[in-house]
């Protein structure tokens, strides 16, 4: 464990591994802390990774800076905790929601420090102005404290699909409770910021020559699979992954599909071999159901057409902001 001073306070990092392993810098979406990595980090940990791990700004013992900063200043601060944790070679930034609005930034502000970005449930688009109005009203039921339960349900309603928060309670239950015990203000802060605040960033994105895979949750209505898309379209060098079952936090809800797609991701890192743009569709295998080989898991991935990605693409007008309240069912792309 360590605390880095940044630009944006104080940020806690779950510093596992040593230091001339090569590292991947891992920041988590919003209402959630270091902890929503609980399943990828001793994987990679076991691949040779060393794992930082943050509580973004105003969550977890990351109390934040107490006003309203940009997504360009976030960047800075991941970049201020390579410098402290003494991290000079190139890094994988993994980012969920907030950390995948985060990773291009840094691309754009420190190319030299990512070799790769591996990217889940995120967009680099701004909401729309419905949608601001909505997270403002977020910000609003936050600072009212007899409302927690119910703004807490709200939350989880938009992180997790029907289904996990039936088969695992206990993990609806640690969402809904864990922000009650962070600093509420300097949290409000920080919810308006990226909610409401963001600036976009995706007509930057074709700029950018990193490697990214971008994967999504098929029953994420937060932030829906189009948005992914548009991101894999944009940058050169990026592969857009569909993960059915999940909703937007993949990494927490389908462990397992998360841990293999970012290992897989990784094991090319050596020759950096060019992905090819587009997008594919990751079926996640019933629960239960037998292991499969390698060679059976690799045809799961079906690779669309230029024809179905036009087809299935949405108005560009449409954009849904990292929220936590459920939106209805959008038209995510059916690949």
């Amino acid at each position: 464990m360590a605390t880095v001073d940044t630009i944006l306070g104080s940020l806690h990092v779950d510093d596992q591994g040593e230091p001339d392993e090569p590292t991947a810098l891992l920041w988590p979406s919003l209402f959630t802390d270091h902890r929503m990595w609980r399943h990828q980090i001793a994987p990679l940990r076991e691949a040779g990774w060393r794992t930082l791990a943050l509580d973004p700004p105003g969550h977890g013992r990351s109390p934040g800076p107490g006003r309203g900063f940009t997504m360009d200043e976030c960047a800075q601060a991941a970049v201020q905790v390579l410098d402290a944790t003494g991290v000079r070679a190139p890094v994988v930034v993994v980012g969920t929601s907030w950390g995948g609005f985060v990773a291009p930034r840094i691309a754009m502000l420190a190319p030299e420090r990512l070799s790769r970005m591996a990217l889940f449930n995120t967009s680099a688009e701004r909401g729309t102005p419905f949608e601001r109005i909505r997270a403002t009203l977020l910000t609003k039921l936050l600072a009212i404290g007899p409302l927690d339960k119910m703004t807490a349900r709200m939350i989880v309603s938009g992180l997790l699909t029907p289904n996990t928060q039936r088969r695992e309670p206990q993990l609806g239950a640690e969402l809904a409770e864990q922000f009650l015990t962070w600093d509420r203000r300097r949290f409000i802060a920080t919810v308006r910021s990226v909610l409401v605040d963001r600036d976009p960033v995706l007509d930057a994105l074709p700029r950018l020559k990193v490697p990214a895979l971008i994967v999504s949750g098929k029953e994420d209505h937060t932030l829906p699979s189009f948005h992914s898309q548009r991101m894999a379209q944009k940058l050169p060098n990026a592969r857009h992954i569909e993960v059915s079952g999940a909703a937007h936090l993949v990494p927490l809800e389908a462990p397992d599909e998360a841990n293999r797609l970012i290992l897989d991701f990784l094991r090319d890192l050596p020759g950096h071999s060019e992905l090819q743009p587009g997008a594919v569709l990751y079926q996640r295998p019933e629960r239960g159901a037998a292991p499969t080989d390698p060679a059976a898991r690799s045809r799961r991935f079906t690779r669309t057409t230029d024809e179905q990605s036009r087809r299935s693409r949405p108005p560009t007008s449409a954009s849904t902001p990292d929220g936590p309240l459920t939106s209805p069912p959008s038209s995510t792309s059916k690949m």
